[in-house]
């Protein structure tokens, strides 16, 4: 599917939905996996007792204005949800401080088939994942 094309589409159908959100997920995930966790958020999922090499970052938002200057979710091996919040300095390297760290598990949904969205975004990380560790 070319999602080039269907990302300016106008009108999506549920599947179509679930085909962006998968590759947005996707996308995050692998950049995050091919070019490198910032060393100071590797310790902060190791301390965690999160294996890096395995989890996927879904989405992760850096200096971003009026936040932290890191935060975003993670998604273990084992299929666990977190959120993290921290300052880390400007190589990345160090943190300076670590504001949240949460499992957020049971807050997520995951539904292959909602009725009216299809697949939720919880069951779609968790097949990006899989298919990830896969290789």
């Amino acid at each position: 599917m070319d999602i080039e094309k269907l990302s300016n589409k106008r009108q999506l159908n549920v599947q179509e939905q679930n085909i962006l959100t998968k590759h947005r997920i996707l996308k995050e995930a692998s950049f995050w996996r091919n070019n490198g966790i910032p060393k100071a958020l590797c310790s902060i999922f190791r301390e965690h007792g999160i294996n890096t090499s395995k989890c996927i970052l879904i989405d992760y938002e850096q200096d971003f204005p009026g936040i932290s200057t890191d935060e975003g979710s993670v998604l273990t091996e084992d299929g666990k949800f977190y959120e993290f919040e921290a300052d880390l300095n400007l190589e990345r390297d160090e943190t300076i401080e670590l504001y949240r760290f949460e499992e957020i598990t049971d807050t997520i949904e995951i539904n292959k088939h909602k009725l009216g969205t299809g697949a939720t975004e919880g069951f779609l990380a968790l097949e990006v994942l899989g298919e990830l560790n896969q290789c």
